[in-house]
């Protein structure tokens, strides 16, 4: 597939993949495309996700190489943006009469990014940057004990199943994972991304079905679990809902992952074609920690319509300062999700490419 960081379908999967979670977090009836309910995106999207980072496990990176570059491109990265959204946060509690995200603190500046994540409500997808972190850990040790087995990468993926499958079952018998939030959301995560490097060593050489058969059986068999497990949408943020056991949830992701896997390799190559597209492709991070600050800044702007009435009459001030995840749509109407959408994705677009901007000029000012 030629030079694995730009691999066009893992980063057309990528741009799929951050459109589930910015859309997700709309809370308007329904998800845009989730073909009705055949693919819901809580029953899949964040293992696919740990998925496509698995694709990119090097096997041969030296253990504290890899501990280091995860800290610098991972933690170092959340702690700066969970620092903003802390002061974000603060401000607009003083200004605007806002009751929204945690004060400031040392807990929530040093221990939540990684206990909790979305404590300051506007970095709502900062817990997934924690949990991504310690399940590379997890696997990169996992993966180094197996290396001398014959087949340590399918041994690491039984191994990831049934830690996954264990939590899984401790959650829904009531256990409260307490101080071990952190731990068990990486471990029901984790055989997604064991799965993304058995996929790139042994399945990806055969994976060469024509499309419309390959689709339409997936179509099929998904139609057949969800007939089967109809509640099958789960969250693994706060591990407050798992209506379905261990093998229908991963079965399920399963057969998600392999139907959007082909998608993505379809619609690769209007990918390469898209200057913005694959701008976003590479900068998923900075959506998945700033979409959140699209959805206010959209906020912000029906307020200021609604306090001059230039429109937006409906809008609900209350609901604005005191209900995390409150989006404006006239009579709830569920189209105007896109704007959301687009404002999310636009907000991590901005911010990446301002940051990028400072890294560059940071580079040229070295003597």
């Amino acid at each position: 597939m030629g030079n694995q960081e730009e691999n066009r379908t893992f980063r057309a999967l990528y741009v799929l993949a951050i459109f589930f979670v910015v859309d997700g977090h709309i809370p308007l009836e329904g998800e845009l495309m989730n073909f009705g309910g055949l693919f819901r995106y809580y029953s899949f999207h964040m293992i696919l996700f740990a998925f496509g980072s698995g694709y990119f496990f090097r096997s041969g990176r030296p253990f504290a190489e890899a501990l280091k570059r995860d800290c610098r491109h991972l933690l170092l990265p959340l702690y700066l943006y969970n620092l903003f959204y802390g002061v974000l946060a603060a401000l607009l509690r003083k200004g605007l009469g806002m009751t929204l995200g945690e004060p400031l603190s040392l807990y929530t500046v040093l221990a939540a990014p990684l206990m909790d994540g979305q404590h300051f409500a506007y970095n709502v997808g900062a817990w997934f940057i924690g949990a991504l972190f310690l399940m590379k850990l997890f696997y990169r040790c996992l993966y180094a004990l197996l290396r001398r087995f014959p087949v340590p990468d399918i041994t690491a993926l039984v191994l990831s199943l049934a830690a996954g499958s264990l939590i899984l079952s401790a959650v829904r018998a009531g256990r409260d994972p307490g101080l071990l939030l952190p731990v068990y959301r990486a471990l029901i995560l984790l055989p997604g991304y064991a799965l993304g490097f058995v996929y790139r060593e042994r399945l990806e050489k055969l994976d060469r079905c024509p499309s419309a058969p390959y689709l339409i059986i997936l179509v099929l068999l998904r139609l057949v679990y969800t007939t089967a497990v109809p509640e099958n949408a789960y969250l693994i943020s706060n591990l407050s809902y798992f209506p379905c056991g261990p093998i229908a949830l991963y079965l399920g992701s399963f057969l998600a992952i392999a139907f959007y896997l082909r998608i993505a390799r379809l619609v690769s190559p209007l990918l390469a074609r898209s200057r913005l597209l694959l701008f976003a492709s590479r900068n998923t991070f900075d959506i998945m920690m700033n979409h959140g600050l699209g959805i206010l800044l959209l906020n912000v702007l029906f307020l200021f319509l609604n306090k001059f009435h230039l429109g937006a009459a409906e809008f609900s001030l209350h609901q604005f300062r005191t209900v995390q995840g409150y989006v404006y749509a006239p009579h709830g109407a569920p189209e105007w999700a896109w704007l959301y959408v687009l404002g999310g994705m636009a907000a991590g677009l901005a911010v990446a490419a301002i940051r990028q901007r400072l890294k560059n000029k940071q580079r040229i000012s070295r003597p």
